[in-house]
């Protein structure tokens, strides 16, 4: 089965045309990653069909510190912008965690501030971050039964892999999960993937995992979003997986569009 995040995007966005307040978005972005740019494509897309306003400032890849919080520190203070999203990767030379804790964390649109983090993993969140909230989404839709099985998550970072822990950890229907989080540095990775009853990766490598890391009937969803010979492919190897798999997700066209409108959604809750 291929989970198609169009239908489960369809349907958020109809639920969020019934909310008319208007709402504004500020963007900063840095530098010309392939996955962000193509994350913004979708932003922008989404948006358009709600009507919704978008500011963004785009800076080169040689921005300084400095001016990246300036750029905050004047969206913070905008009455017009509700909520702000620092679109990552960001340049090796810009220390991105110090920049997250200057958002106003009324305006933290992903949920990452370390005060809205915190709420998360008490498993109180206030903010969903965006993909953890559309794989979330995207389980709810397909009726995925989380309760007791094995989740392995390939990823640990703080955007992806360490909420989505916590997330499918609570006490809920999308959650009560027996979890795993691996990632490069974990030992007989394959071993270990292999006995997952789901499968998220969120490692940021194309294509990285193979058919020898699943295992016949187990649940692939596939989170990254890279940029191989032009083309737009995600961190799992989607033709040879899929013959093995029982479900997965494709890429484009998966939990990347959903995660769009997730972002819209908790602008709106902001």
């Amino acid at each position: 089965m291929i989970l198609k995040g169009k239908m489960v995007t369809e349907k958020l966005i109809e639920r969020l045309r019934n909310i008319s307040s208007k709402r504004c978005l500020g963007i900063i972005k840095v530098g010309t990653d392939p996955g962000s740019s193509a994350y913004l494509k979708g932003i922008k897309k989404t948006f358009i069909k709600t009507e919704t306003d978008i500011i963004i400032n785009e800076l080169t890849n040689n921005a300084t510190t400095k001016k990246i919080k300036e750029s905050i520190n004047k969206m913070n203070k905008s009455p017009n912008i509700n909520g702000i999203l620092l679109m990552e990767p960001f340049p090796k030379h810009i220390p991105v965690d110090e920049l997250i804790e200057i958002i106003e964390p009324k305006k933290d649109v992903e949920g990452i501030h370390p005060y809205n983090m915190g709420k998360l993993l008490l498993g109180k969140p206030k903010i969903i971050p965006s993909t953890p909230g559309a794989v979330l989404e995207l389980m709810d839709f397909y009726k995925i039964d989380t309760t007791g099985n094995h989740t392995v998550i390939l990823g640990r970072s703080n955007v992806v892999g360490k909420p989505l822990a916590n997330l499918l950890l609570r006490k809920s229907r999308l959650g009560n999960a027996t979890v795993t989080v691996c990632h490069s540095r974990t030992k007989n990775l394959k071993e270990i993937t292999r006995l997952a009853d789901i499968l998220i990766v969120a490692i940021g490598r194309a294509e990285f995992v193979k058919r020898d890391f699943v295992s016949k009937g187990t649940i692939v969803i596939d989170v990254g979003i890279n940029m191989k010979n032009n083309q737009l492919v995600g961190d799992v190897d989607f033709e040879s997986v899929k013959e093995i798999a029982k479900a997965i997700t494709p890429v484009p066209g998966g939990v990347g569009s959903i995660t769009t409108v997730c972002l819209l959604s908790n602008l709106y809750q902001l």
